[in-house]
């Protein structure tokens, strides 16, 4: 287990330097601490995630238990698409770990199966978030920053559950095979989604109007 942790780590420092040097969508890194919009944007979609992330959760629940870590990683990517959009509206650091906690315990409401232990998701999601976030100095915010952020809290997604669940990556060939599947669904469900819903947002003015000072 500590490889496997090692190992992603590592890997999220990769994807956060990848994001650095890739991502020419540069733009003034905000100032100033949260605004109360900036708090009811996070609370009122991380509660709605929440909601969602309970009915996905129990297709993951189902698809592990089919498949294991690999059945698993296919659905995992699909968790984070609003934790994307949220620090897409509010781009200030603490959003994607504010965030995820937030969402996690709407999912302990609602009867997350893993109960307590649903926010060990929402935190290390939303720290993989963040670590990525913090390699491109928060201000860079083009696709190439979402998708990364997207296979960083991914695959951190699923450190916690090798932790909770008791899966040994020295035994289990399964959680070592799922890394590529769990970098793929990441990206393209929480990357490029998030990316994608974000755009759109920004056409109507709600990401303007939300960094007013």
């Amino acid at each position: 287990m500590t490889f496997y942790t090692v190992f992603n780590v590592v890997l999220v420092a990769l994807l956060g330097l990848i994001a650095r040097f890739t991502d020419k969508n540069q733009v003034d890194k905000e100032k100033g601490g949260y605004t109360t919009q900036n708090l009811v944007i996070v609370a009122v979609l991380a509660a709605i995630a929440g909601v969602i992330n309970t009915g996905v959760g129990n297709l993951w629940y189902l698809a592990n238990t089919s498949l294991g870590p690999l059945g698993g990683a296919m659905i995992q990517g699909m968790f984070m698409w609003a934790y994307i959009l949220a620090v897409f509206i509010v781009r200030k650091p603490g959003i994607a770990l504010m965030f995820g906690l937030i969402e996690a315990s709407t999912e302990v409401l609602l009867g997350n199966a893993a109960g307590i232990g649903t926010l060990g998701w929402g935190i290390s999601q939303g720290l993989a978030i963040e670590a990525i976030l913090l390699c491109v100095g928060y201000s860079r915010f083009g696709l190439i920053t979402a998708i990364m952020a997207g296979i960083a809290s991914s695959q951190f997604g699923t450190l916690w559950s090798s932790v909770f669940f008791g899966w040994d990556p020295s035994y289990s060939k399964d959680v070592w095979m799922a890394v590529p599947v769990n970098m793929i669904s990441g990206a393209v469900f929480s990357g490029v989604l998030g990316y994608i819903l974000a755009s759109k947002l920004a056409k109507t003015g709600l990401i303007r109007s939300s960094r007013k000072k």
